[in-house]
């Protein structure tokens, strides 16, 4: 058995001039709350004990570079409605072996996978 886990806290690093995207994205689309802000950074919380940071810089990977990076999976009460609102903003879809899913780029760069919550993911366990 593991000794370790994945914590709590996660970060991004993304140009200034998306914040504003950023934000309706994690707040609007996400229902994400920004939890601390400032001139560099930005705080999101992703459920109940999930924090993602907007660190603001002006040097960044490009979209590109980041698609080959890890990318990070969320759930939704309701995938169906979370991927309508997803795509209706805007963020890139990312073509994947699993079509069952939906996989997207969002304001910043970062990769997600989008699972329905309690949905049975084992097969992709082993």
């Amino acid at each position: 058995m593991a000794n370790v886990s994945f914590g709590g806290h996660s970060k991004f690093s993304a140009l200034l001039s998306d914040r504003d995207r950023i934000r309706k994205f994690y707040c609007d689309v996400l229902g994400c709350k920004i939890t601390k802000q400032s001139d560099q950074v930005d705080y999101f919380r992703m459920g109940e004990d999930f924090f993602i940071a907007a660190v603001y810089s002006d040097t960044v990977l490009s979209d590109s570079d980041l698609l080959k990076s890890i990318w990070l999976e969320i759930r939704a009460k309701n995938a169906d409605d979370t991927k309508r609102k997803i795509l209706a903003f805007g963020a890139k879809k990312v073509e994947s072996w699993d079509k069952a899913h939906l996989y997207f780029q969002a304001p910043g760069g970062q990769v997600f996978r989008l699972v329905e919550d309690g949905e049975d993911l084992s097969r992709f366990e082993g």
